[in-house]
């Protein structure tokens, strides 16, 4: 069987996108699952490669070869042509943000050609695709942009949970008010088909969490879980979907106990991510429901804080990719 193309996005240039992609295609172990490219720009890509001392080599492609890549050889698609002498490490500027989208844009359309069979994505910055005309919040919201698709999920993949999100990238103070029971329904459903089509569950058992302490203490101390969750659960099941809930977030993850439940949905970022991170910092990833294309990213960010400095981890891009490749192989048609 031939190996999964996966196009990698080198995200925010001055974050550690360009690191961890180096890193990763000097190694072996990525080249076993899948056939990798790069979308990206070749002279941060090169003048990466000296910083950090390794033999690896740049070849700008047009397609990518049918035969096994080999490590210490990244496949460039060249989307960008930043001045590298200008690039300052955790300082992103407005040409960078256009950058971090045409690489996005690249990949979506290569995959949406049939080039590729999945995406993964190194990490963005937010504010600098915003000022370089781009008002997204975020990859997914992006991507589901590009892809003409209104119903997405960002689902956290670790190896104690999956967790899905309600509210993605929100300002606490605004998150109650998008909690309405047709989205938390579409959510449940997105969920429901995703676990069916690439993880193979043929009646996957999802858990809902509540929104307030204690889910509301019976409205007291909120009632969100009685107007807007539960209605979603019971139209939910009346569907055929095996779904329970609202639970408590605070004592839901059980760190030491079994998780019974295929997938849980969160109603907000932190609620879901703090759990998966404590857990599964480095091995968590990011894959996004709903689209008709297989994107998987990393769980963690730009980390300006050791741009630069050769000592970033490029184990989450890995298990990005090799999820990637291993959802591609296994996705199923409904």
């Amino acid at each position: 069987m031939a190996l999964p193309k996966i196009g990698i996005t080198m995200g925010d240039p001055t974050g550690i996108g360009p690191e961890i992609i180096i890193k990763l295609l000097s190694s072996k172990e990525v080249f076993q699952t899948c056939l990798p490219v790069v979308f990206g720009d070749s002279e941060i890509l090169k003048e990466t490669i000296k910083r950090l001392g390794m033999d690896t080599c740049v070849e700008i492609i047009e397609d990518i070869p049918e035969e096994r890549i080999h490590s210490q050889k990244v496949f460039l698609i060249p989307v960008s042509k930043l001045k590298v002498d200008s690039i300052q490490f955790g300082k992103p500027t407005k040409e960078c943000g256009k950058a971090m989208v045409g690489y996005i844009e690249k990949a979506v359309q290569w995959v949406q050609r049939g080039r590729l069979d999945a995406i993964t994505t190194c990490p963005i910055n937010k504010r600098a695709i915003n000022e370089a005309g781009y008002p997204f919040p975020g990859h997914t919201e992006f991507l589901a942009h590009l892809s003409g698709v209104s119903r997405v999920a960002m689902m956290f993949v670790g190896s104690k949970w999956k967790v899905v999100l309600v509210t993605t990238h929100l300002p606490l103070k605004e998150v109650s008010k998008r909690i309405k029971s047709n989205l938390i329904l579409n959510i449940i459903q997105i969920t429901e088909e995703g676990l069916r089509k690439y993880f193979g569950l043929s009646q996957p058992n999802i858990a809902v969490l509540g929104l307030n302490p204690h889910c509301g203490e019976e409205g007291l101390l909120g009632d969100e879980e009685e107007k807007e969750i539960l209605p979603a659960i019971i139209e939910a099941k009346s569907m055929g979907i095996k779904v329970e809930g609202p639970f408590p977030a605070d004592s839901f993850f059980n760190l030491s106990g079994q998780s019974f439940f295929d997938a849980i949905i969160s109603m907000y970022h932190d609620q879901g991510l703090i759990p998966v991170k404590m857990v599964d910092f480095r091995e968590a990833v990011n894959f996004t429901l709903g689209r008709p294309f297989n994107r998987t990213s990393g769980g963690h960010g730009t980390a300006y804080e050791i741009a630069g400095k050769g000592v970033a981890d490029h184990t989450n891009l890995l298990r990005a990719v090799v999820l990637a490749s291993n959802l591609s192989k296994t996705k199923r048609d409904f």
